[in-house]
């Protein structure tokens, strides 16, 4: 069953015990978690726990507790078999403030739930958004700094759509929703099979019936999703792991490179 914390008012659940296999995504807004529905649909059943933490601005509706749109969040959670999900509302802006609001949630989250995996945006965002890239900066930080939480997770990824899969090159004037940042093919270190999962995928984007930004519609919204999720990436999710870093511990930054004379 779909617990819901709302860490803004400081709910507090009962103790989550530490096991293995337990993975947090940390997003931003409430339907965020469609850019990764098949990885989260495939690890809730193969008996993973998936926890969802969202660190909302404060004109994301879904950061209101019983708004529709939080409806939204917790039906299309539900479906991709998400177990718990968190809400923080705010600081506006990208303020020092702000900064130290979401890393003492997040801590909190990380401390109650004890992942073994995060997974979270890019330095890009994916869509470029502020509050993508903000919430991104702050769960690097956290993770980098092991000491800040009692149980440190062990792996991070950024999530990343290869270039290869977009036609367009990504203009930096727009982007948005239907300009990704992509990222160079050879830049991916991981990549999911979900396309047994695509029915929840299709189950969670279904939920999302509020008008979307960027879009005429949201059923056009819902149709992008679609499209992104089983034609674009063909049902695959692709991440980079930036901790621990792939390869070998080095002690030379120019050790295996060619010399070009």
């Amino acid at each position: 069953m779909l617990t819901l914390f709302v860490l803004a008012t400081c709910c507090v659940s009962t103790a989550v015990a530490a096991k293995k296999n337990i993975l947090l995504v940390v997003l931003t807004h409430g339907d965020d978690y469609v850019a990764i529905a098949p990885l989260i649909a495939r690890a809730a059943a193969e008996g993973r726990t998936v926890d969802y933490a969202m660190f909302t601005g404060v004109q994301d509706l879904a950061g209101i507790e019983g708004s529709p749109a939080r409806a939204e969040a917790l039906c299309g959670a539900k479906a991709l078999g998400v177990k718990d999900m968190f809400v923080m509302r705010g600081p506006a802006g990208e303020s020092f403030d702000a900064i130290a609001a979401i890393a003492e949630r997040l801590i909190t989250i990380i401390d109650q739930t004890k992942p073994d995996v995060v997974v979270t945006w890019g330095p890009d965002g994916l869509t470029g958004h502020p509050r993508h890239i903000l919430v991104s900066n702050v769960v690097t930080r956290v993770f980098q700094q092991r000491r800040l939480v009692a149980a440190a997770p062990r792996k991070l990824y950024y999530i990343a759509y290869p270039e290869s899969r977009f036609a367009e090159k990504p203009d930096f004037g727009r982007l948005s929703e239907q300009a990704f940042g992509t990222v160079s093919d050879d830049l991916i270190t991981t990549t999911t099979d979900g396309r047994r999962y695509l029915t929840q995928a299709r189950a969670a984007i279904a939920c999302h019936t509020l008008a979307q930004g960027g879009y005429a519609s949201s059923a056009a919204w819902r149709q992008a999703w679609i499209d992104h999720t089983t034609k674009t990436l063909g049902g695959t999710v692709f991440l980079r792991r930036v901790f621990p870093a792939v390869g070998q511990r080095e002690t030379d930054i120019f050790d295996g490179l060619w010399i070009s004379l």
